[in-house]
């Protein structure tokens, strides 16, 4: 495998890597290393190998750069993956992500045999427009605009996915785009979606995390950018002023600036007493932040990005026991609906999202029973990881019997 991220970091590795060992697969880990980390250790069943260039966001950067520079293959993750391939003789190279597909491939072109899996966990090319929003700083964004050209990475996209064996995307939305976009066969790409493992309700819970004295809690778990929608929910409480017990819980990473922005935004709506930012939280603090609230939010804003991924976190959400508020990206709405699990509101609309949580204030029955079904989907139904991973082992198992 190929993750130019750090690991362990990426939960979506982790879930599949499992998977595959459980199913008798033996498993290389190439990623980047932090600041003192072993270049090489065994983590959970995997070998992991670690590569010392890219430890800060300057350096990441300019790598990034390169990267497009040298034609989309990355040096580095090359040359390791040559030593390694020289002494394990791999079967298959599976791709975490766009940006080092053609790296595999390159690799490929010397030995013909091996397998390569091209794993999107996004829509790339649109969710490098997205990033790229709130970048000011003038210079990060000539860079951008110079190396990070969304037709270029349109056209990187296409030309790898009709090179590589196998394409693996979180959902359905994200199959039919890469048919109707770029012409990909429907039978060259599975879908593994970002469901949770049962075993993620067997963690540490940690009630102090709110004051749950009489108030109804909207959580917003993870990293805030924006095409996250929290800002949507924030402006939606000023049409909510008379639940005086409502409570929305921001807990994730905030940059200083959109810190800023959600609490001018908050201050001008006379909303600032019904937030609470909670800000970055160790990792094993947030099974307990989405099990004690309310309701779990995922008020994604409509876009290319978001119309073709889902979080991990709307099957937490809903393993939990708690209904789901969720915006009409495709994705989302087409689970929420189909397990019967929360409501959907129109994305950036805060007068529809002040509605839908009112309705879950107010009508408690109908709130308990979407939890439920929630829950019930995805422990004693198909909607888990349980499930969901055997499209991923069946995927090696027919490829590598080709």
């Amino acid at each position: 495998m190929l993750l130019h991220e750090f690991y362990p970091n990426d939960i979506r590795v982790s879930k599949e890597t499992s998977a595959l060992i459980k199913a008798g697969f033996e498993i290389h880990l190439i990623c980047l290393a932090r600041t003192g980390e072993a270049s090489q250790e065994q983590i959970n069943g995997i070998f992991v190998h670690r590569l010392s260039f890219a430890q800060t966001f300057f350096w990441r950067g300019i790598w990034d750069i390169l990267l497009v520079a040298f034609n989309f293959v990355q040096p580095r993750f090359l040359q390791k993956l040559k030593t390694l391939h020289e002494k394990e003789n791999f079967d298959a190279i599976h791709v975490h992500d766009l940006p080092l597909t053609k790296t595999a491939l390159k690799l490929k072109s010397t030995d013909r045999s091996i397998k390569v899996i091209a794993d999107f966990h996004e829509n790339y090319p649109e969710a490098l427009k997205v990033w790229f929003q709130w970048k000011a700083n003038p210079i990060i964004r000539l860079k951008n605009n110079i190396f990070f050209d969304y037709n270029k990475w349109m056209r990187y996209e296409k030309k790898v996915c009709e090179q590589v064996n196998r394409v693996v995307v979180v959902v359905e939305e994200m199959k039919d785009r890469l048919k109707e976009v770029h012409g990909i066969d429907s039978k060259k790409v599975c879908v593994v979606t970002n469901s949770e493992a049962q075993d993620f309700l067997n963690q540490k819970l940690f009630s102090e995390v709110y004051d749950r004295t009489n108030n109804f809690i909207l959580a917003y778990t993870g990293n805030v950018g924006p095409h996250r929608g929290v800002d949507t929910i924030v402006e939606s409480l000023q049409y909510l002023k008379e639940y005086k017990h409502l409570r929305l819980e921001i807990t994730g990473k905030l940059s200083g600036n959109s810190e800023q922005s959600l609490k001018n935004m908050a201050k001008a709506l006379g909303v600032e007493s019904m937030i609470r930012f909670n800000g970055y939280q160790p990792f094993e603090k947030f099974f307990s932040y989405m099990k004690f609230a309310d309701v779990n939010l995922i008020p994604h804003k409509r876009n290319g990005h978001t119309d073709n991924t889902i979080p991990h976190k709307l099957y937490q959400g809903m393993m939990v026991g708690k209904p789901v508020l969720v915006s009409d990206a495709p994705p989302l709405k087409r689970v929420v609906n189909e397990l019967n699990s929360g409501l959907v509101f129109e994305a950036n609309n805060a007068e529809d999202a002040a509605r839908k949580i009112e309705t879950l204030l107010t009508k408690k029955e109908l709130c308990a029973q979407l939890g439920q079904n929630g829950k019930e989907s995805t422990t004693n139904g198909k909607a888990n990881w349980e499930h969901d991973s055997l499209n991923l082992t069946e995927l090696y198992s027919n490829l590598l019997n080709e």
